[in-house]
């Protein structure tokens, strides 16, 4: 989708049409599972316990339907609800039929990296991230929205839609201008997110990763960072995090009196076993091989 025509055009139209019928949230009588439908919540992007406890986060359905958890409750959003999920706050998505396709506009409220970014689920292809956009960049009297959105997320009372309108209707309008003025690809930080995280996996090798740790620390979710990540570099992000701790057990393994039992308990893989078995995942040989030929050659 080309960005210009989703900010200015599909964007602004659903915001737009934002009424108080449509803001869903923490507050008693506005929760997603007592102003929608009930759905029972079946995880298949991330659990329902999912949340962050740093930043809070706005959710937007585009178009399409999907089912929505909050605190742990399931219900079936509708097109053009705004979900406000507080810092901590539980929530995930997922579909509603595996075939039936929708979109997501999230605002992510962090305080150094927000963002804007745009996520997507068909059929074929399953999750994907359409767009990621970053507004630290934009002008200080624009961000300062931002602020606005935080406090208005952290409220006790349900927020007033008119001040909630303007304010996300501002972030976006300012995307729009940047992105007309100079280009789509200076606001679309998709790459900086997958090198972002192959940096942090190769700064926290030295112990076991999940793939969900991974997507903590760059602030989206699981599927769809693992799929950004194959898309951008061509290999699987498990098996990348898999090559860098192996790499890392290889300078290790190279020390005089480096041994295999040594190095697999310095990196936590749960016992030797494990170790070589992954090690000859990657390398093709076992690690008592590899560092005999390695150090053999020094």
């Amino acid at each position: 989708m080309v960005l210009t025509r989703f900010l200015g055009g599909e964007l602004v139209t659903v915001l737009g049409g934002l009424d108080t019928t449509r803001v869903l949230g923490p507050w008693r009588g506005r929760r997603p599972a007592e102003r929608r439908r009930r759905a029972k919540f079946a995880p298949v992007l991330y659990g329902a316990e999912h949340a962050h406890d740093d930043h809070a986060e706005l959710c937007l359905l585009l178009a399409g339907r999907c089912h929505f958890s909050f605190d742990q409750k399931g219900c079936a959003l509708e097109p053009g609800d705004l979900v406000i999920c507080p810092a901590g706050q539980s929530h995930a998505e997922s579909w509603r039929q595996r075939g039936e396709s929708y979109r997501l506009a999230w605002w992510n409220l962090h305080a150094q990296e927000p963002t804007l970014h745009v996520t997507h689920y068909a059929r074929r292809g399953g999750f994907s991230l359409v767009h990621q956009l970053s507004l630290a960049a934009l002008p200080a009297e624009t961000r300062g929205r931002l602020d606005t959105l935080r406090a208005l997320a952290a409220a006790k009372t349900v927020p007033d839609v008119e001040a909630l309108k303007e304010a996300l209707l501002t972030l976006t309008l300012a995307l729009y201008r940047r992105a007309l003025e100079g280009g789509e690809a200076q606001l679309d930080t998709r790459a900086q997110l997958v090198r972002r995280a192959a940096e942090y996996v190769r700064a926290e090798a030295q112990r076991p990763l999940s793939l969900a740790e991974v997507a903590r620390a760059v602030h989206v979710s699981p599927n769809y960072l693992t799929g950004l990540f194959r898309a951008t570099t061509g290999v699987p992000l498990g098996r990348f995090v898999l090559e860098e701790r192996i790499a890392l057990a290889q300078r290790r393994l190279q020390a005089p009196d480096a041994t295999v039992k040594g190095v697999a308990i310095e990196l936590g893989f749960a016992d030797p076993f494990s170790f070589s078995r992954a090690f000859k995942r990657v390398t093709g040989r076992a690690p008592q091989a590899w560092r005999a030929g390695a150090v053999g050659k020094t």
